[in-house]
């Protein structure tokens, strides 16, 4: 009897296997392989936790993470120049990256994005003026 129950738990598969079947079989895709938009909200998040923390160098690495994801996304430029700008006092870099998305963000110049970008770099021009 002890030799059948030995043999029972020898061919159980092990628990990791297990879960790795489960989430293959009812989550396809989800950890292994995630969509762009899903890494873009993660990294903002972490970009929020990270600026919440006053880790402003973790803040820009997650920032540029999402722009190597959608190298166009202008709401992670715009934070990218705030970063810049409010925190890190990198002044040149901020004027740089608040062109930039005022550069491409002509089309529409009525966007938030657009008349945040022109106000902070008018703020900032007037500042070291």
């Amino acid at each position: 009897m002890i030799n059948q129950q030995l043999r029972i738990r020898r061919h159980a598969p092990p628990a990791k296997s297990r879960l790795l079947s489960a989430v293959m079989t009812y989550l396809p895709d989800a950890w292994f392989s995630p969509s762009s938009k899903e890494l873009v909200s993660l990294y903002r998040l972490r970009y929020k936790m990270a600026l919440d923390d006053r880790k402003y160098d973790s803040a820009l690495i997650f920032l540029n993470k999402i722009l190597e994801v959608e190298p166009l996304n202008l709401e992670a430029k715009l934070s990218k120049a705030e970063l810049f700008h409010r925190h890190l006092n990198d002044y040149g870099s901020a004027v740089e990256n608040y062109n930039k998305v005022i550069r491409l963000s002509q089309q529409t110049p009525a966007s938030a994005v657009h008349l945040q970008a022109r106000e902070s770099l008018s703020e900032l021009m007037e500042m070291l003026s």
